[in-house]
């Protein structure tokens, strides 16, 4: 018998779409397009860092100190590893380990 389930990425879309409509989350949004970012890059970084932030701080911070976290995440993540920087530790020898 066939599921009257939608398929996992339908339902993840219907899910990010439903959050999106969301006060707390269109303030956000709207913060992190008043910090540069365009409204989609907006709407992918919030999607894609909005569970670990609720998770880290819920939803006490103001949308304003909300949207700086996400931006802060965003950058720590794709900063590139600076072996004079005492505050970043290598860690590209586990990736290996990581994959397997």
């Amino acid at each position: 018998m066939a599921s009257r389930r939608h398929p996992k990425k339908v339902r993840l879309l219907m899910n990010k779409m439903h959050m999106l409509d969301k006060p707390y989350i269109r303030s956000v949004i709207q913060e992190l397009e008043n910090l540069g970012y365009t409204g989609e890059d907006a709407k992918e970084m919030l999607v894609r860092y909005y569970r670990v932030m609720r998770w880290t701080v819920g939803f006490e911070p103001n949308a304003e100190d909300f949207a700086r976290e996400i931006v802060e995440i965003q950058k720590a993540v794709n900063r590139k590893y600076d072996p004079t920087d005492p505050n970043q530790i290598y860690v590209g020898h586990l990736r290996g380990k990581l994959i397997k």
